[in-house]
């Protein structure tokens, strides 16, 4: 009887636009568990179309996937998200168009799997806490994290973290004002917290 291959099951991705911007919220997602894996935000550059800046943030996930997570990216990409089949409804889909829609905690709601340190774990635990419309600083986010002499290493979780969105490290901004860095750029931070303060 002859052997059949073994296959990894396919990762699927979904992007929503964020309302009045040019920017698309996109998560790429495994379907036997609806986990976001990794997710950002596609920022178009020198007016190209929004489909390719999400093709553009797919690859570049997809790349921080192999470094952080390479049985993770080993997984072949659906080219078809399964939201795209006529009646079909997914969690990690559905969830960011409630959110874009103005169901701020809908992401909540989503499983995320990154790996990390035990701190980065706590740091991105403790975001996910943080209310939209609420920003905390990253003194009040290395509490939060239980380690508050840990400032320096809640903006490393920040700045590490691959489910940006979900896991909302825009909601931390510095002490002295102004919406700080962002993997996505300042703008998009802002149009972020914008949505949010709504």
């Amino acid at each position: 009887m002859p052997q059949t291959a073994a296959y990894l099951p396919e990762l699927r991705w979904t992007a929503v636009a964020l309302p009045g911007t040019d920017l698309m919220l996109t998560a790429v997602y495994s379907p036997e568990d609806d986990a976001v894996r990794a997710s950002g935000v596609a920022v178009p550059e020198q007016g190209e179309p929004t489909a390719a800046a999400v093709g553009r943030l797919l690859l570049t996930l997809m790349d921080r996937l192999t470094a952080l997570d390479p049985a993770t990216a080993d997984r072949e990409m659906n080219p078809r998200p399964v939201e795209s089949r006529p009646g079909a409804h997914s969690p990690v889909p559905d969830a960011f168009a409630a959110y874009a829609g103005g169901d701020l905690r809908a992401l909540d709601r989503l499983t995320v799997a990154q790996p990390g340190t035990a701190f980065r774990q706590a740091a991105w635990r403790a975001l996910r806490g943080v209310a939209p419309g609420a920003p905390v600083t990253y003194t009040e986010l290395a509490a939060r994290a239980g380690s508050p002499a840990a400032v320096r290493a809640a903006g490393g979780a920040c700045a590490a973290n691959l489910a940006a969105v979900v896991v909302p490290c825009h909601r931390v901004v510095p002490a002295g004002g102004g919406v700080g860095r962002y993997l996505y750029g300042p703008e998009a931070k802002a149009a972020l917290l914008a949505h949010e303060a709504r």
